[in-house]
């Protein structure tokens, strides 16, 4: 999928923009790439749905010109577990597979293209403050959908929410593909084999939005994509201050699974009173800012020390 105009490697395993005099990469690749795994969700998501649907219309007697029986009938089957986990399996592992496929086909060395090189040394104490960031940044994006009255917009993230109280065993596919497989692929697809290629061309900015951009439309929510999209930006910059999609994968799914489990074993974020999600939403967004803070370029010894590694971050 990629180019044969890609630049040779370097030793930084960050990927730094281009040389003025140095031909800049082609990005039709990736974004062909991108279409490629999004026509493969929608077409395995409508055959999943069409068999979901032909399923419960013979369960429960349904028929097609009952409209009214109908309209119900699809809204419950909104949120129907196996159909949740089945989407979860098909983007996870179509983003998995796409991203090694691109990266086999670059002339590049894989562990190079997808940036799994270990990328700069960070303390661990680094690495919790970068998922407490990520976590916290996702809670503030919940909260506000909520007081803003958008939540009930969603069905993905409702979906997610029936899924997490579906039995042990679903809730164990969940958490495995939800988590390890779709935290994996999607990082390795949209930081790694994307967002990487964007920042050569574009830079380090509109790389990291390119990418989030994507990464967000994926979703296919009014309230799951943008809040992706937020995650995405800082996933993406994650990976722009280590030169490597490791920390960022490790965030992705840890924060996940964090939020699979609160949703199992917590209250859900409509039960939460008005005051409870003020308080989250200020909470939860000082914490992203520190979080930030000490990441960035002159936040502690180690930022400096990371900043020193790759200047261009």
């Amino acid at each position: 999928m990629d180019s044969q105009s890609e630049p040779s490697a370097t030793q930084v395993p960050s990927p730094l923009p281009a040389p003025a005099t140095a031909e800049r990469p082609r990005v039709w690749t990736v974004f062909l790439a991108f279409v490629l795994m999004l026509v493969t969700l929608i077409i395995g998501g409508t055959v999943f749905a069409g068999i979901a649907v032909g399923l419960e219309m013979a369960r429960t007697g349904v028929k097609a010109p009952d409209a009214a029986a109908l309209t119900a009938l699809m809204e419950q089957i909104k949120l129907l577990p196996w159909l949740h986990v089945a989407g979860v399996m098909l983007s996870s592992l179509t983003g998995l597979g796409v991203a090694l496929l691109g990266g086999w086909l670059s002339p590049r060395p894989l562990r190079e293209r997808l940036r799994l090189n270990p990328g700069a040394s960070l303390p661990v104490w680094l690495w919790g403050a970068a998922l407490v960031g990520c976590f916290a940044l996702g809670q503030a994006m919940e909260s506000l959908s909520v007081l803003a009255g958008v939540w009930d917009w969603t069905s993905s993230l409702k979906g997610l929410q029936a899924t997490s109280q579906a039995s042990l065993g679903t809730f164990a596919l969940l958490m495995f593909f939800g988590t390890l497989v779709a935290g994996t692929g999607e990082e390795l697809f949209f930081r790694g084999y994307v967002q990487t290629r964007l920042v050569q061309r574009w830079g380090p900015k509109a790389g990291i939005m390119g990418a989030a951009t994507l990464f967000g439309f994926m979703h296919l929510d009014p309230v799951h994509s943008p809040l992706a999209l937020v995650l995405g930006v800082y996933l993406g910059w994650l990976a722009e201050r280590t030169g490597s999609v490791r920390l960022p994968v490790f965030v992705h799914i840890l924060n996940n699974a964090t939020s699979f489990l609160l949703t199992r074993f917590a209250s859900s974020a409509t039960e939460l009173s008005t005051s409870t999600h003020v308080a989250l939403l200020v909470v939860c967004t000082l914490l992203t800012v520190g979080a930030v803070a000490v990441l960035r370029p002159g936040g502690g010894r180690a930022g400096t020390r990371l900043a020193h590694s790759h200047p261009s971050a």
